[in-house]
């Protein structure tokens, strides 16, 4: 029963991360597309008539939105197995986009984020531990030493990182629906999302660790 619910888990945690990707494309086409309402950009008020600001929000969420579609295949072990080239692919699409332009461009968009200092100071710190781990996956494959169990690890914390988009939308839906006042739900789903998502990627490496122990032969003694 216990692999089956691990199992059960495990497909209802990727829906949930398709379903969340859908939206954020959904809601970003509305809004940033052509034809949009705009309402993003409104809400910034000065800082929304800036330039460099403005070119940063766009490469970010175009990026962003990239990004999201490319790690779907990630997470798929199916992908993995039956179409390796594919698993390759979009995790270059994936690394690529994150370490040139996610990244780049939502460290200098944390500057002029909402919140005051915690909202600014959650925004740049995940951008950092997005990047660091982003790149600590790219280059546990490079050369001739390649560490699959690491390059796996790091990849992970990525995804989780990068899923706080997702769970931070979540949390400040049911923060709003929970009466909470806007400012003080900005921060606290911002440093929820991005402590708990760290903390589930440790958790599913520590339990992938411990499964890997448990089904690895016990070597002899002689």
């Amino acid at each position: 029963m216990f692999p089956i619910a691990i199992s059960a888990f495990r497909w209802i945690g990727w829906l949930a991360y398709l379903t969340g990707a859908l939206l954020i494309v959904t809601n970003t086409v509305a809004d940033f597309g052509p034809g949009g309402e705009g309402i993003f950009i409104g809400q910034r008020g000065a800082i929304g008539e800036q330039p460099v600001w403005l070119l940063c929000l766009y490469v970010h969420v175009a990026s962003g939105v990239v990004c999201l579609i490319a790690s779907l295949p990630q997470l798929s072990r199916m992908v993995l197995r039956g179409f390796p080239k594919l698993h390759r692919w979009s995790g270059r699409i994936y690394a690529a986009t994150m370490l040139i332009l996610v990244c780049p461009s939502g460290m200098y968009l944390a500057l002029h984020a909402k919140g005051g200092v915690l909202g600014k100071a959650g925004f740049l710190l995940l951008g950092a531990a997005t990047f660091h781990t982003t790149l600590r996956g790219v280059t546990s494959m490079i050369g001739g030493s390649r560490d699959l169990a690491a390059h796996r690890g790091w990849m992970t914390r990525s995804f989780a990182f990068a899923a706080s988009a997702i769970t931070f939308r979540i949390l400040h839906l049911v923060f709003f629906q929970l009466g909470l006042a806007e400012e003080t739900n900005y921060v606290t789903s911002l440093w929820l999302s991005v402590l708990g998502n760290a903390a589930v990627a440790e958790l599913v490496l520590r339990r992938r660790s411990r499964s890997s122990a448990i089904s690895s032969p016990i070597p002899s003694v002689s």
